[in-house]
Order: structure tokens, then C-alpha cells, then sequence
């Protein structure tokens, strides 16, 4: 249930200074506001807070080292998601999560979804067919396809 009053700030009870006595000591007096704490353990204010220049050597750049130094089972050379995706295509291989339970299950549902409608569309063209002459009906169906 909302009161109203700002759910960020609650009451500093004689309850809350003993807490924070237990755990600060008597002589840090509780500050409320923003802090943005630092890799070496202080806090600064968030409004006073300055962040680092984005300086190379402090940002490490990690991307596709995991794939470092990987290999085919037939020795291939994947060491990157480039050359991963150029041998998966080539050699026409997968990776097993990709077929699940569910991959399955779709590619029944499609395939007899197609067998549904192509027996649809022959019986659709078999009721056009004059079958006075079947033979002759039939040699110009197979034609037409």
C-alpha cells in the first residue's frame, strides 16, 4: 500500500542509529544522498563524482577471445566467429543445440503441412479433369508439371 511519501527515504529511528553504530562506529553520522563507490573501497558523491577518461590502456578490448586457438574436429582453423560461420556453411554442419525436440517437431508440422496442401491442389485439379478420357486427362497432367 502507497502512502504517498517518497519510498526512497524512511525515518532515521533510534532503531536505524544503532545499526549504524554497530556497523560505521559513533563518530561517521549517516549521510543520505548518491554515492558512486570506487574500485579501491571509498564512495564520492554522485554529484561530485568524475569519471575516468576513456583512456585505451584502461579498457581492455575482449571480444571473440573466446574463440582463440579453436579448431574442427578435422583441424580446420575457427578462431573467429567469421571463420566459424565460413566452415559451419562449407562443410554443411551444425551445432546439435541448434536441433532440438522442437526443431523437430516444427519440421514434421511444415512437411505435412505441404503434404496437406499439395494433396489439396491435386484433388482441387483432379475435379477439373474431364474423366470421360482418363488416360489422355492424365498424360496432360504429368505434362504440365
Amino acid at each position: 500500500m502507497s502512502t504517498g511519501a517518497d519510498a526512497k527515504t524512511m525515518p532515521q529511528t533510534k532503531a536505524f542509529d544503532e545499526g549504524h553504530e554497530r556497523i560505521f562506529g559513533r563518530s561517521r553520522k549517516p549521510v543520505r544522498g548518491r554515492w558512486v563507490y570506487l574500485p579501491d573501497g571509498t564512495s564520492v558523491s554522485a554529484d561530485e563524482y568524475v569519471p575516468p577518461s576513456s583512456d585505451a590502456r584502461h579498457a581492455p578490448v575482449m571480444v571473440d577471445r573466446f574463440m582463440e586457438n579453436t579448431a574442427a574436429q578435422d583441424g580446420t582453423d575457427i578462431g573467429s566467429r567469421a571463420k566459424r560461420r565460413e566452415y559451419m556453411k562449407r562443410e554443411r554442419v551444425g551445432d546439435a543445440s541448434d536441433y532440438s525436440k522442437e526443431y523437430f517437431a516444427k519440421r514434421r508440422e511444415s512437411r505435412d503441412r505441404a503434404l496437406s496442401e499439395s494433396t489439396g491442389r491435386t484433388v482441387a485439379e483432379l475435379a477439373k479433369v474431364d474423366t470421360r478420357n482418363l488416360p489422355n486427362a492424365v498424360e496432360h497432367l504429368r505434362r504440365q508439371k
